[in-house]
């Protein structure tokens, strides 16, 4: 079987295309597939969810402090006291995010690496979440933690 000159031209033409798009990225510093570089430090960026107004799920409302943009809730994968205010990096399904620790609240949660804890406060730019109530969520179900 002989290729035709057609043939072999819609060859190297897709051949070329299929390259051109692995490659173009990597030339504009946007790679197709991130490498694994194995760098520790991932940040997830977050930001609440945009709701309709016809809903009556609370989200609407600045004020409820009930609200999914108000509550976040997973494991501590890392903390660092000795920034100011101290920072955790919270393990959660959608992704990690950092959290500022405001009003004391590393001492007074006695939050420490591998808890799982709920905090409530706001999304801060970069989608750090700067929380204002941390609660350690423990086994038995107590998750009250004021003192």
């Amino acid at each position: 079987m002989r290729l035709t000159f057609g043939q072999l031209a819609r060859m190297l033409l897709l051949t070329g295309g299929i390259a051109t798009a692995m490659a173009l990225p990597a030339f504009v510093g946007t790679p197709l597939m991130p490498a694994n570089d194995g760098s520790p430090a991932r940040v997830a960026l977050a930001a609440p969810m945009l709701q309709d107004d016809d809903d009556d799920d609370g989200n609407d409302d600045p004020t409820n402090d009930n609200s999914d943009e108000r509550n976040i809730e997973g494991q501590v994968i890392e903390l660092h006291k000795d920034t100011s205010p101290p920072e955790a990096r919270i393990g959660m399904v959608g992704g990690d995010v950092w959290a500022r620790l405001y009003n004391e609240q590393l001492e007074r949660s006695g939050i420490g690496v591998g808890d799982y804890v709920h905090m409530q406060g706001e999304f801060a730019e970069h989608g750090i979440f700067d929380a204002y109530q941390v609660n350690v969520i423990d086994d038995d179900g107590d998750n009250d933690n004021d003192d």
